[in-house]
């Protein structure tokens, strides 16, 4: 079972204390935890998942949030408040998970479930070979979209194009969504949606078929939600 690090960041030591148990105590869930307040975090180091607190008197969670996505643009970030309100503010930094202090006895290890599926979703992997016939691993969270050709299947990374002998139909559903015949593409990488095209992350325009575009369009508003 792989061991996820995250780094818990909050100027209260009794609130870190408090956390760092919670997590330690979590069923079958193992967490590899670094306490910090919001003058001793290391940003040089990336970790799975970041825990933040909002209100901290030298740096507040959402500056903290912005200049930690600005390292590492897929971080993953909870805030913790006292605050619920803030919570609508809170989704323009891109936040998995808004924890309210006052609800941690009810709500932490759901959440802490949910950081796990959704860390160990971003880690799998498929075997496909490079533009020189290697062989390499390709983790999912990278490839942008995915288009047949003949009986094989093209994976298109910021880096180069992939290949292997797959079926299409393996990959739909999770964030891989169907946007014409013979393409898949990755919510995570969708920039923005026109009328008959998709920009994605690496500014390539891709068809949205006519006839998928309905069912693409909901699924994407269903990624949308499960994502808050």
């Amino acid at each position: 079972m792989k061991n996820y690090k995250i780094v818990v960041c909050d100027d209260s030591k009794d609130m870190r204390d408090m956390i760092y148990k919670k997590l330690k105590s979590l069923d079958n869930i193992n967490f590899d935890v670094v306490l910090a307040d919001d003058r001793t975090i290391d940003l040089s180091q990336e970790y799975d998942a970041y825990l933040l607190d909002i209100e901290m008197p030298h740096t507040d969670g959402f500056a903290l949030a912005t200049k930690i996505h600005s390292l590492y643009k897929n971080a993953l970030i909870l805030f913790l408040t006292s605050h619920t309100e803030l919570s609508m503010v809170g989704y323009e930094y891109q936040v998995f998970r808004f924890i309210g202090k006052n609800d941690l006895d009810s709500v932490f290890e759901t959440y802490m479930k949910d950081v796990k599926e959704e860390l160990d979703r971003r880690n799998r992997y498929l075997i496909a070979k490079d533009e020189e016939g290697n062989e390499m691993v390709v983790y999912l969270r990278e490839i942008i979209c995915i288009y047949s050709e003949g009986n094989y299947l093209n994976y298109a990374t910021s880096k180069q194009i992939y290949r292997n002998r797959e079926k299409l139909k393996n990959f739909k559903g999770d964030v891989f969504i169907q946007a014409s015949n013979g393409m898949l593409v990755n919510f995570c990488h969708i920039n923005k949606i026109e009328k008959s095209h998709i920009l994605l992350s690496n500014q390539k325009k891709v068809k949205l078929g006519r006839t998928y575009k309905k069912d693409f369009l909901t699924k994407v508003m269903q990624c949308r939600i499960a994502s808050i």
